[in-house]
């Protein structure tokens, strides 16, 4: 049996979008800390798949754009005015990880998202 990255990797772009943006969903109160979103430890094991997918972008080519274009496309209300800055920070992205996944918010077509890198 093949591990769940792997099936998300082989199932295509529609399916990481979705996986992806629950991935985010899920961890937002511990991505984005505030009055209103209690941290939970609920969803450790989303968060863990969340920090490994995230990890990816400096070793997977094609990844950055992946996550780039699933945050785009998102219609959670997390995503309607994403703190791309804050997202980097929690991950503690170094300068090459933050580069790549800002240039590929770059090359989306996310407007918002565009002016934030």
């Amino acid at each position: 049996m093949a591990p769940a990255s792997q099936l998300i990797d082989e199932s295509g772009m529609e399916v990481f979008q979705k996986y992806f943006s629950r991935l985010v969903t899920g961890s937002a109160p511990q991505i984005f800390p505030s009055p209103n979103r209690p941290v939970s430890n609920a969803n450790s094991g989303n968060y863990q798949l969340l920090l490994n997918e995230v990890g990816k972008v400096s070793q997977d080519v094609n990844q950055a754009g992946k996550i780039a274009e699933a945050i785009e496309t998102a219609n959670e209300d997390i995503f309607r005015d994403f703190d791309l800055s804050t997202f980097m920070e929690h991950f503690k992205l170094d300068a090459l990880e933050k580069t790549i996944l800002a240039l590929a918010f770059k090359t989306g077509s996310n407007r918002d998202l565009k002016t934030k890198c």
